[in-house]
């Protein structure tokens, strides 16, 4: 039985290969074919203009929450600058906040009536203080709270960061809720 097997092996093997699957299986064959197939490229083409398609939709959201999230840490950096520079020129430094969006609230650094720092809120970013219209959140010259702490909210319509200012004088962005 075993003769029979290593019969039909050595058999298969010694045919030799036919000249057209010898020419298919030789690689400098497919080493001369370039490019691609018009198939091949309908295919990349219609899968590309799915992808950009799919994230056509997201972008508008992505930015608006990425303006979003800048403002917030831009309203941070302004707590932060008013804590520092309360403490660095020893005087009482405010931060007058202005309720609103679409260009109209603000956010101001301010030390001895002059104001160091102003911001804007970009279009569609709705700045919402404790208290309306106008809240005022003031440092001694410690960069202590004067006066306990508070929450800012800031949002787009969609999603809202809250700014917290404990007591003590951390700052701390808490969101999207």
């Amino acid at each position: 039985m075993n003769k029979g097997l290593r019969s039909k092996v050595t058999s298969v093997a010694k045919k030799p290969i036919s000249l057209k699957r010898r020419h298919a299986l030789c690689s400098p064959c497919w080493e001369n074919q370039q490019g691609f197939t018009f198939l091949e490229l309908v295919v990349i083409l219609a899968i590309i203009g799915l992808l950009a398609a799919i994230a056509a939709f997201g972008i508008p959201e992505w930015r608006a929450n990425i303006t979003l999230r800048t403002t917030a840490r831009d309203v941070i950096s302004s707590f932060q600058f008013a804590r520092v520079e309360a403490a660095k020129r020893n005087a009482t430094a405010s931060i007058q906040l202005t309720e609103g969006g679409q260009g109209v609230g603000k956010c101001q650094v301010v030390i001895g009536g002059q104001t160091l720092r102003e911001m804007t809120m970009p279009p569609r970013i709705i700045l919402t203080p404790p208290t309306t219209p106008v809240t005022t959140f003031q440092f001694n010259t410690r960069g202590i709270p004067i006066g306990g702490g508070g929450t800012v909210a800031i949002t787009n319509g969609a999603k809202t960061y809250n700014i917290i200012l404990s007591p003590a004088g951390a700052i701390s962005l808490n969101g999207p809720i």
